[in-house]
């Protein structure tokens, strides 16, 4: 085995030219699994494979993967990078500590303890509790999990077969509370599906109707999920109207905040979180509008002990010399986990206030930028007014499908398509801080010449 300063040398190397190619080529030509698996040895093989020939593998690997981190990727609700953060997401890997007890992880729980009770002064919780998890799929799980058992805590040690019990969220959903409701065994056909409005904001009319509706069959409604900013139309659930509701007819109200929370760290648009502490938990993700590398995600909950409660197990083997507060598997989903705080931390400690919220106001002015280009375009459709970092619009008598195609086909961008309401339409992400004015005019060029 070849010494480690030489393999972390190769690596470095390795490292820096995926980045030098991204500049070069910030949009791969498309290749087929097939055409991939004949040019990158991914078969395992009993022989031994020098480590010159597994570089090599590592290297093609490196400039086989879409490029996240280009000015070019407007695919996904993130992208771009914070390079000390990124570093630090490598030094993770490289500790490779565990984070379900102090004794583990030391230094590391003081520091997911910091960036939490940084944050969370952004808000106006004040007795918060949180827990990172995997990613916000699963702090939707973790949140369905707490409002079923705030039912009946019975349910906890046994399943109780004669409650049907029920769960809403609008049709701008993220697919996860689906998934969430199978996983704990409410089921599919026991979450609500609720209209959303012509902006794709949840009508609560119809979803007090369905509330109503179920208690009258005596069903037990225990979770309702809002969405601030919804995955295609990035619209905001009414806060303050649904908590109302969610009061009236006592149930849990539960926040998917995964791209928008971030938002608390600028002082001009922080007032678009009006209301988030009449919720009783959101999730979130750091990973996506403030340029840290995935993933990086948590949940807070508005109760301090509820965590605990739902989650606790004895471990004696596990939870030896520390308080619970030092433990963070007490109140976890998981036992061990990887300390993904340590980047954000490094990021905030990088930035600190004023230049985070200069990031996060240059995504919104990105956006401004976009609807000014498509109002001067007659060939440019707006299909409706953002209300954060997203755009949506049209090629007017041009197929948006096709378009997004033959970018990704051509080399040329990563952009997403998506249709509603019979209408299809290209979604344009802002989430990267680093583009420049010059770079969305390029976009929509480029767009233009499909």
């Amino acid at each position: 085995m070849e010494n480690a300063d030489k393999l972390l040398g190769k690596l470095a190397w390795i490292i820096k030219k995926y980045y030098d190619h991204s500049q070069k080529v910030p949009v791969l030509k498309y290749k087929s699994p097939q055409t991939i698996s004949k040019e990158i040895d991914i078969k395992i093989k009993k022989d031994w494979t020098s480590i010159d020939k597994l570089f090599s593998q590592l290297e093609k690997i490196a400039l086989n993967s879409p490029k996240t981190s280009s000015k070019w990727f407007f695919n996904l609700l993130f992208g771009g990078k914070l390079m000390p953060a990124v570093m630090a997401e490598m030094l993770t890997a490289v500790l490779n500590n565990t984070m379900h007890t102090y004794k583990s992880a030391w230094v590391h729980i003081l520091l997911e303890k910091e960036v939490v009770s940084y944050l969370s002064k952004k808000i106006w919780y004040t007795n918060w509790d949180w827990i990172f998890v995997p990613w916000a799929s699963i702090a939707n799980l973790v949140a369905m999990i707490i409002a079923r058992n705030a039912k009946n805590i019975q349910i906890r040690n046994k399943w109780l077969a004669n409650q049907k019990m029920v769960a809403y969220s609008s049709d701008q959903w993220h697919y996860s509370i689906i998934k969430s409701a199978n996983i704990i065994w409410i089921w599919r056909e026991n979450v609500r599906i609720i209209k959303s409005d012509k902006n794709g904001k949840m009508d609560l009319i119809d979803l007090e109707k369905n509330i109503k509706s179920d208690l009258a069959k005596w069903y037990l409604p225990f979770f309702i999920n809002i969405t601030l900013w919804t995955t295609v139309l990035w619209a905001f659930d009414p806060i303050v109207d649904t908590a109302k509701i969610a009061k009236k007819y006592k149930i849990r109200l539960h926040a998917d905040w995964a791209l928008w929370w971030s938002v608390s760290l600028s002082r001009k648009h922080k007032h678009l979180l009006g209301g988030s502490q009449l919720t009783d938990s959101f999730a979130w993700n750091p990973h996506k509008m403030m340029n840290i590398p995935i993933l990086a995600s948590l949940i807070l909950v508005k109760d301090k002990t509820i965590l605990q409660k739902n989650f606790d197990e004895t471990a004696d083997y596990l939870f030896q010399m520390d308080s619970q507060s030092y433990n963070p598997a007490t109140k976890s989903i998981q036992c061990g986990r990887r300390n993904d705080a340590l980047k954000v931390w490094t990021a905030l400690k990088y930035l600190w206030d004023k230049w985070y919220e200069d990031r996060i106001n240059k995504q919104f002015d990105n956006v401004k930028t976009a609807i000014n280009i498509i109002q001067k375009d007659k060939d440019l459709k707006l299909i409706i007014q953002p209300e954060c970092i997203n755009v949506c619009f049209q090629v007017k008598a041009k197929s948006s499908r096709k378009i997004c195609e033959e970018l990704d086909k051509q080399w040329l961008i990563k952009v997403w398509y998506w249709h509603r309401n019979w209408q299809e339409f290209i979604r344009m992400v802002c989430v990267d801080a680093d583009m420049s004015t010059k770079d969305i005019q390029n976009f929509f060029k480029l767009v233009k010449s499909i």
